[in-house]
């Protein structure tokens, strides 16, 4: 009796992994287009920041008192931020995923507004 338990679990501990995979989405270009431009809450290495991405491809974050300015783009699947200050004017592009209504990029969970 408890191997079949332990087998029941396993299978419904599965089947809830296996639901929480196909939850996921990764954005296609179309997809990040749609997307942007807007305004994000997002999470940054723990810090909560507000961005404004602009239809020019301009982005404005905001920390507390703190902003810096940049730019934001899409190539090739892969969203693409700079920031002069918060980067030190480097550019980084990443894939997205979307998953429960926030969307994850390289070191960033975000949402719309």
């Amino acid at each position: 009796m408890a191997l079949v338990k332990i087998i029941a679990v396993s299978m419904v501990l599965g089947g809830l992994a296996a639901g929480q995979a196909s939850a996921e989405e990764t954005l296609s270009t179309r997809a990040i287009k749609q997307l942007f431009p807007g305004q994000f809450h997002a999470i940054v290495n723990g810090y909560k920041v507000v961005f404004t991405a602009k239809r020019d491809g301009s982005l404005i974050g905001n920390y507390n008192s703190a902003k810096d300015t940049g730019r934001w783009s899409v190539s090739r699947g892969r969203l693409c931020i700079m920031l002069k200050d918060w980067m030190d004017g480097k550019t980084s592009c990443s894939t997205v995923v979307r998953n429960r209504g926030w969307y994850t990029a390289k070191q960033v969970k975000f949402r719309k507004l």
